[in-house]
């Protein structure tokens, strides 16, 4: 148990250094640059680079800006990224409703660990939902774990509005972080406990459980007649926290 805590809260602190380098480099001018994740991948190389830079003397800053600039080069000419479509905004909008901050979303074909789909926010202060290969069928089902069509683009929208609502980017990134741990330590994040998560208070809820309580409520799956965005799901009330524009903080580290 201690361990499992000490490792839960090292990550938590990674994810929280993450944020402060991406929420530096944003107010020292990222936020002006056009958009694209080439400058936050070029950051957070760099800056990891630059936890070993400080070991090699003079060469040190050189090393660390090399680093950063190859990185970034690598991201533009490797990684595509577009703004959501229309037809995914309107989709969207049947889960978030009208939301401004749809406008700072970029996808991106970058794929995470296995595969999976990811959330970070970016250097330049856009939200960078990072797709891998399901960039070109985001409208259609997301394996088994989302049957229905747009459900795996809807729960990383989740995680673009938690960004869009957390108190900083440190504050994503490090619950983010600490409830990756988690699942690496064995723990399902992602499963639901119906008759207890259905009556939680949302901001109690950590942040994969937020976000699989929308896509499930989305897809129908919770549904007593099987129905998409049935108003009666068990669920139906937690998920009109994202509509409402309320405190996306959520416990990352339980």
């Amino acid at each position: 148990m201690i361990r499992r805590r000490v490792l839960i809260g090292l990550g938590k602190t990674y994810g929280l250094f993450l944020g402060v380098v991406l929420t530096a480099a944003r107010r020292l001018g990222a936020s002006r640059l056009p958009a694209g994740p080439a400058p936050t991948l070029g950051v957070l190389v760099a800056s990891h680079v630059a936890l070993v830079g400080i070991w090699l003397g003079p060469v040190g800053p050189a090393v660390v800006a090399a680093a950063g600039i190859g990185a970034a080069a690598l991201a533009r000419s490797r990684l595509r990224h577009r703004p959501l479509s229309g037809a995914e905004r309107r989709l969207a909008e049947r889960v978030f409703g009208p939301a401004d901050w749809f406008d700072d979303v970029v996808l991106t074909d970058l794929p995470g660990r296995g595969g999976r789909a990811f959330v970070v926010p970016g250097a330049d202060g856009r939200t960078y939902v990072n797709l891998g290969a399901r960039i070109d069928a985001t409208l259609e089902p997301g394996g088994s774990a989302y049957p229905a069509p747009g459900q795996l683009l809807v729960h990383e929208l989740v995680h673009a509005w938690q960004v869009a609502h957390a108190r900083s980017a440190a504050s994503y990134l490090g619950d983010a972080m600490a409830v990756q741990v988690r699942g690496e330590l064995g723990e399902d994040v992602y499963r639901l406990r119906e008759t207890d998560d259905a009556h939680h208070p949302w901001a109690d809820l950590d942040m994969e459980r937020q976000a699989t309580i929308v896509d499930r409520w989305f897809g129908g799956q919770y549904s007593p007649a099987g129905l998409p965005c049935d108003p009666d799901s068990p669920y139906a009330a937690l998920t009109a926290q994202v509509r409402a524009g309320g405190t996306a903080d959520a416990g990352g580290s339980g």
